[in-house]
């Protein structure tokens, strides 16, 4: 599930602060879940649900010092501080890309299916890209 695929999320904050950390959860997946590349960055007019960020506040994603990490089934992931300054009420968008994928026999996955917000799905590495607009990209509401 989601092999060569690269997921971005728009995320609202609260609080505000001058630097963030990004939690990954595995917590309902029946098998690991290999996070090949993670990126932040403010998305296009501080909006919601869009495809396009603002290429000049990306910032690439470490976990214990690596950008890739392997989340056991049942598990979560926090990232290591990351300087970015986050406003109280803003959106954040992080992007994520799975190489190999998840492989689960029973298609289980941790998702959020009351999200409120459009997420994008793509084929490929998409993690740098300032907008993911190719013929492979879709919209969806529950990632």
């Amino acid at each position: 599930m989601f092999v060569n695929s690269t997921i971005r999320q728009t995320l609202h904050m609260s609080i505000g602060g001058p630097s963030i950390r990004i939690r990954i959860s595995n917590a309902f997946g029946t098998s690991d879940l290999p996070i090949t590349a993670v990126t932040v960055a403010l998305p296009f007019n501080g909006s919601a649900g869009v495809a396009a960020i603002q290429s000049n506040t990306l910032k690439t994603v470490t976990f214990s010092g690596s950008k890739n990490y392997t989340i056991p089934n049942g598990a979560l992931i926090v990232s290591d501080p990351i300087d970015f300054k986050v406003e109280p009420q803003s959106m954040l968008t992080v992007t994520i890309y799975l190489a190999d994928g998840q492989r689960s026999a029973t298609n289980a996955i941790t998702s959020h299916p009351g999200s409120r917000t459009i997420s994008w799905m793509s084929a490929g590495n998409q993690v740098s890209a300032t907008n993911i607009t190719d013929s492979s990209s879709a919209n969806v509401a529950h990632w």
